[in-house]
């Protein structure tokens, strides 16, 4: 195990703490932390992994079994939902991980996203993402590289994202930080909670940090419009 990890999972204990404000671990039942770890599931589409709230609700949960707690199943379920957020945002986009990815892997990337889109990835999009990260670590992780068929499949699935920006009248080449701050918070608002890594909001932030001043000249019903029909992909 690396020398980093009891770091790494402290960080990790923090940050669920932190998200879980309103959940009292102390006073969590079983039977709660059940329903936490359900929904978190869920909303990851995965088991939820140590240092996730889920994991540290069944952690505390288990300290006292008979505890009878009242926390409503919306507040578990939103609670849920915010953490996954987290989880997906510190592991990047569609399983590739930001903080691992190499050159060779961030070139493959580059060429998937090229060939699924017809043009070369804008700023912001995954496959631009990536090579940026790459460029702090161009040897990767090799426990951790991500493998072809990840590769293939996340390009895909963000040149979609692309796509469907473009079809929705925003344009990631030009958009400035004043629409991406807008957007971000339509599709907030229509989403529940923060838009994710992956979402066109987030799209459109990494993208508008490269440029900005700029603007694309996007109207407050289209960028309304797009940031509803992302968030209804998302959800």
């Amino acid at each position: 195990m690396s020398t980093n990890a009891p770091m790494v999972m402290n960080a990790a204990h923090n940050d669920a703490a932190n998200f879980g404000a309103r959940i009292n671990l102390k006073n969590i039942s079983e039977t709660e932390a059940r329903k936490l770890m359900s929904a978190e599931h869920k909303a990851l589409g995965y088991r939820p992994p140590p240092g996730s709230l889920a994991a540290e609700a069944q952690a505390a949960a288990s300290k006292h079994p008979q505890t009878v707690s009242h926390v409503p199943e919306e507040q578990l379920a939103q609670a849920a939902i915010e953490d996954a957020a987290r989880i997906k945002s510190q592991r990047g986009i569609d399983g590739i991980d930001f903080s691992a990815i190499g050159e060779a892997q961030a070139r493959k990337l580059m060429s998937e996203e090229h060939k699924a889109l017809g043009h070369r990835p804008p700023p912001g999009s995954l496959a631009a993402q990536a090579q940026a990260a790459a460029a702090k670590h161009p040897q990767g992780a090799a426990a951790t590289q991500p493998l072809l068929h990840d590769l293939q499949r996340a390009a895909l699935e963000d040149a979609a994202v692309i796509e469907g920006a473009a079809a929705n009248g925003i344009d990631l080449n030009y958009i400035g930080e004043a629409e991406a701050r807008k957007l971000m918070s339509e599709e907030h608002k229509a989403l529940g909670y923060r838009p994710p890594q992956g979402s066109l909001a987030a799209a459109a932030q990494a993208a508008a940090a490269k440029h900005p001043s700029a603007s694309a000249g996007i109207d407050a019903a289209t960028i309304a419009k797009a940031a509803l029909e992302d968030a209804k992909k998302i959800e």
